[in-house]
């Protein structure tokens, strides 16, 4: 349970702190932010699910 409670906090915090650069800074870097996150977390999830159906 704990492993997909990591990757699920890190999109939370990403898509956040995305946002709060989007919405303050720099909206390309927002974007680069919440997109790296997404992309980070697909990677993960689908990592873990692979993993499992290997055990």
């Amino acid at each position: 349970m704990n492993k997909y409670i990591k990757p699920f906090t890190v999109l939370i915090v990403g898509i956040a702190i995305g946002n709060r650069v989007f919405n303050h800074l720099h909206a390309w870097l927002g974007v680069a932010i919440i997109t790296a996150t997404i992309i980070f977390f697909i990677y993960k999830l689908t990592k873990i699910i692979k993993n499992e159906k290997v055990d």
